[in-house]
């Protein structure tokens, strides 16, 4: 409850600071270097416009890396961040509900772009971007909008574009093959992230939170996912960098099974983000693998 309303405040702070702020920022004066500014609020969507466009925007994260998405909450400097775009590109779909709650109080900005808008969500779980096929609707359509704001860049966008989408294509297929012929079909996972990488490739992902890792189980659930790793013979427990493993390590210690990471790629580390969201999701195909115990 206390969270809830925790939330609800922040997001009531939020709209009420864009409202003050939103008619005093001009959104040209990000422009004064002649770059279009771009502002995301997830590390996917980051990937995308860089791999993209490269040097030719200013482009801004607004959730900092190695920040879990889910708890994160905008101060004004985010809203002026926002505000002094000429795109802002989020997800509409839980992960950043304060973004929703800023474009619904500007609904005549084009500038606002809903994610979720351009893919089918899966039974409410907002982690979409763990769909190669989606993150290559995405690209296309984040490639059209910077292509409308900066027609003058059209051709590199449109090269560029093609590359990415190449190595997108590379990488379901390598997944395709990488998880065709596998022992075991089930993994347990920290929160309910994967559900769309489970579905495209075809195995079983059980999780002990639920779609937010700030979630906790119910003794029930833990009782519930010691017995499916015991009856699915599961070889790993996954946790991801930007949450807590501590109930993972507790049914790994009843279970005797090993802990990994896997990242759901809501955001990263510092350190890993220029590694790109591609070779990021080939580090969970190996993991993936050895938990599968895949030939």
């Amino acid at each position: 409850m206390l969270k809830a309303f925790s939330i609800m405040f922040s997001v009531l702070l939020f709209v009420i600071v864009a409202l003050f702020i939103y008619p005093f920022y001009n959104p040209e004066s990000g422009k004064s270097d002649g770059k279009i500014s771009v502002a995301v609020t997830i590390y996917p969507t980051y990937d995308i416009v860089k791999s993209i466009a490269k040097d030719r925007v200013n482009l801004h994260q607004i959730i900092p890396f190695g920040t879990e998405p889910h708890s994160f909450e905008p101060n004004p400097q985010d809203v002026m961040r926002i505000t002094n775009s000429q795109l802002f590109i989020f997800t509409g779909a839980k992960v950043d509900y304060w973004a929703d709650e800023f474009a619904d109080f500007n609904p005549k900005d084009d500038k606002f772009m809903r994610l979720s808008e351009d893919i089918t969500i899966i039974n409410g779980d907002p982690h979409f971007w763990q769909s190669v096929a989606n993150m290559k609707i995405l690209a296309s359509e984040i490639a059209g909008r910077l292509i409308e704001l900066d027609s003058v860049n059209s051709a590199f966008y449109k090269e560029n574009l093609s590359e990415y989408l190449a190595k997108l294509e590379k990488l379901s297929n390598d997944f395709q093959i990488g998880l065709s012929q596998c022992r075991l079909d089930s993994i347990v996972v920290n929160h309910d992230a994967f559900n769309y990488l489970a579905k495209d490739y075809n195995f079983k992902s059980y999780s002990v939170m639920g779609l937010s890792p700030d979630e906790r189980p119910s003794a029930k659930t833990i009782a519930e996912i010691i017995e499916s790793v015991k009856k699915h013979n599961i070889s790993t427990l996954f946790f991801e960098e930007l949450a807590s493993g501590s109930v993972i390590e507790t049914i790994a210690k009843e279970t005797g099974v090993k802990v990994s990471i896997l990242s759901p790629l809501g955001n990263v580390e510092p350190t890993k983000v220029e590694d790109g969201y591609v070779n990021l999701m080939y580090e969970n195909l190996t993991k993936l693998r050895e938990a599968l115990d895949c030939q």
